[in-house]
């Protein structure tokens, strides 16, 4: 059977879909105005109620289109007036993604953030910079209403906006020569670094303390922010970090890896010849054109490492002590690899006592046996979608995020906050409808701590409700001091791997996490890579 690690890419994904952009309107300021504030770039309008303030659509970068398109991002351009920030702006440039419900974009001019406050006019609040998931190819900051996160929290929330795949990410040794200074392939990554440098200059606008600044994110979003802690050009950018569903150990592919694939993918555009003609006839084309390029092989757009934005791969970054030692929270969904067995079926591919070993051995090689040994179907009611779910779990999310956090509280003792959201019981978010139950999947936390907007009206009984002013609490308050609940999470230490599980009515530590799973085991086989893992 004809069965790629490719399959498994888009499973562990994030948010995505786009809402109408901003539109820049003069107007007149009056005074003590709350709706308006002044940005380094200009007066932006809001829009206020009851619950807080929300600046939707802000710029903070120059459209990186045309010439601008595969270079460092730029300052926004300072406008005169004061500019309508009461919609959400477009979405990056992205391909369609049927399975989860979004459709092709092709919009470029993306380069926006935006700002939920709580009620009150008073400052030095905490700030929490949030860059969404998606796989690196998909998603947008539009897709959060954070104004629950902000009121109850009582701080400051951006979501932003990154370019993606292809936009985001193609290395390329035209791109590099053009730019020595970063080399080719990290934009996405600094357009988030921009992202912060605009949170740092504009907190004190909207009432919150640019010295109290958390970078945090969920898998895609959560992998930027291990490269945040290990890029140079992020250090003293934000004080603390929040990763959710996002092992750091695959943070990254090698830039020699990626400049193949960039050759690639400029071949199969029809772009020949020397490198400054290759470039050129890239930036000729259109978006649409270049979203109908085919990539082969395992996640081709991802952060580049051995490159000067990024020297050194998040996770040896970590595993050496050489990043941002900030406090940070980093944990896991109990059944994270469930989304990953509907990718596999999706594809054509029943997972049952003939394929599941098939399966197995085609992502594990000669190792496939052994899996199948640790992860029978008869441990899970006989069904070999939730031994599979299990197996990849535990595989690509669970063990290397304790790994990371172990390596993380190595280095920073006393400083290191590791969760597990256990609700088998969360309701859906994405356009898909099992038939077999998904439990605490990837991205299931999501809409305890924000709105998730794609997903429409999401319905929370009362015992999660509980849950989610819970986790909401917990995370402010890391976010204000870096230490959520002395009383009740207690940091982790490399051995005992200490975490917290998230359980309606049932918040508890957690001692068994290693043995559940079977973390001694996967020690014993190759860590993932980028290739074929988010």
């Amino acid at each position: 059977m004809a069965f790629t690690r490719s399959l498994f890419v888009p499973a562990l994904l994030g948010l995505f879909g786009f809402l109408a952009p901003a539109v820049g309107v003069p107007d007149q300021v009056a005074p003590g105005d709350p709706a308006v504030v002044t940005t380094d770039s200009g007066a932006v309008r809001g829009v206020v109620s009851d619950g807080g303030r929300a600046f939707l659509g802000v710029p903070f970068a120059a459209p990186p289109v045309g010439e601008r398109r595969w270079r460092a991002p730029q300052p926004a351009v300072a406008w005169s007036g004061v500019r309508d920030a009461s919609h959400f702006a477009g979405a990056c440039a992205q391909q369609a993604r049927p399975v989860l419900g979004n459709p092709e974009v092709t919009n470029e001019d993306c380069l926006y953030l935006n700002v939920f406050t709580p009620p009150g006019g008073s400052g030095g609040k905490p700030v929490l910079v949030w860059f969404h998931g998606g796989s690196f190819v998909s998603g947008s900051g539009a897709h959060y209403d954070a104004s629950r996160l902000a009121r109850t929290g009582d701080m400051v929330v951006v979501t932003a906006n990154y370019r993606l795949g292809a936009f985001g990410f193609l290395a390329h040794p035209g791109l590099t020569a053009e730019a020595p200074d970063t080399g080719s392939g990290d934009y996405g990554l600094m357009d988030q670094q921009a992202v912060l440098r605009w949170t740092r200059a504009n907190a004190a606008a909207f009432g919150g303390d640019s010295a109290n600044v958390t970078a945090a994110g969920q898998s895609a979003g959560g992998l930027s922010v291990c490269g945040h802690l290990a890029a140079p050009g992020s250090r003293g950018l934000f004080a603390r970090a929040v990763i959710q569903s996002a092992p750091c150990g695959v943070a990254s592919r090698p830039a020699a890896e990626a400049a193949a694939t960039g050759r690639a993918f400029a071949t199969g555009a029809g772009c020949l010849g020397s490198a400054p003609a290759i470039v050129a006839c890239l930036r000729a084309k259109s978006a649409a054109q270049l979203l109908k390029v085919p990539t082969s092989g395992a996640a081709p757009w991802w952060p580049v490492s051995g490159t000067p934005v990024l020297p050194v791969a998040p996770g040896q970054a970590i595993a050496a002590g050489e990043y941002a030692k900030v406090p940070t929270l980093i944990g896991n969904g109990l059944d994270e690899g469930t989304i990953d067995t509907l990718i596999v079926e999706s594809a054509g591919v029943h997972l049952n006592a003939l394929t599941y070993p098939l399966v197995l051995s085609d992502l594990f090689k000669t190792n496939g046996p052994k899996v199948a040994a640790r992860y029978p179907a008869s441990r899970y009611g006989n069904d070999y979608r939730l031994a599979f779910g299990a197996a990849f779990g535990d595989y690509l999310v669970a063990c290397p995020t304790r790994e990371a956090a172990r390596h993380l509280a190595t280095a920073a003792p006393g400083r290191v906050y590791a969760y597990e959201f256990a609700d088998r019981s969360a309701p859906m978010l994405y356009n898909m409808h099992p038939d077999f139950p998904l439990g605490a999947y990837h991205g299931a936390e999501i809409p305890y701590l924000f709105g998730y907007l794609p997903a429409g009206d999401v319905k929370l009984n009362p015992a999660q409700t509980r849950l989610s002013q819970t986790m909401t609490t917990l995370w402010s308050r890391f976010a204000a001091n870096g230490a959520p609940d002395p009383a009740t999470w207690t940091p982790t230490t490399a051995d005992p791997y200490l975490t917290l599980s998230l359980v309606p009515d049932a918040i508890t530590p957690r001692t068994d996490f290693d043995a559940a799973h079977q973390c001694d085991f996967w020690a014993t086989l190759p860590p993932p890579t980028s290739q074929g893992s988010m």
